[in-house]
């Protein structure tokens, strides 16, 4: 009995709390919700030994519910990510103007991202110019680095590969290649360690 209360004392203090990471993930449609998903599942995969991962979805359409929109804003103000997975546009629609507007304005500076990812293109500065821009000037008031990634509607994604980062986000800053490079040390268990 003596033993096995300090093998559970052992076994608690030895473990290193987890870092929080709130991640807030907006979508339009079941496509950009399963590109979001699979870009979840693969910073998830990198960052799940290390990270508390605290996830909300939202689908766009439903923001226009007052209490929905204001629930995710609220999420979004203190998230260390924001994935907005998207269609190309030509403008903004005002539905996500008006969360990003109500979040944005509210955050405090800190290590963050704001990820765009763009369904239906290949070249996202043809077809998308003016809401890149907003994007980016949102990501620069929100004090947000500001990553991208344009792509076509393929029939099935890809297979992620937990080996290497998503080189395809262009613009990834050192912070978001340090975050999914990082390795807790490896435990040592041994009598002279």
């Amino acid at each position: 009995m003596k033993n096995a209360a300090l093998a559970s004392n052992i076994d608690s203090s030895d473990r290193e709390p987890k870092y929080p990471f709130d991640l807030v993930v907006a979508y339009e449609d079941t496509e950009t919700r399963n590109r979001a998903l699979h870009l979840y599942d693969n910073v998830a995969q990198k960052l799940i030994d290390d990270y508390d991962f605290q996830c909300s979805w939202w689908k766009f359409d439903h923001l226009a519910d007052e209490n929905l929109c204001q629930q995710a804003a609220d999420a979004a103000v203190d998230a260390n990510m924001v994935i907005l997975s998207i269609r190309a546009h030509d403008s903004v629609p005002p539905t996500h103007k008006l969360w990003i507007e109500d979040w944005i304005s509210r955050r405090s500076p800190g290590k963050a991202a704001l990820v765009v990812m763009i369904a239906g293109t290949n070249n996202p500065e043809r077809d998308a110019a003016p809401v890149l821009a907003y994007l980016k000037n949102a990501a620069i008031r929100g004090r947000m680095d500001f990553l991208t990634h344009a792509f076509e509607e393929p029939a099935q994604l890809p297979v992620v590969d937990h080996d290497t980062p998503p080189s395809r986000l262009r613009g990834a800053s050192p912070i978001f290649h340090e975050i999914l490079q990082h390795k807790n040390p490896v435990q040592r268990w041994g009598i002279n360690e």
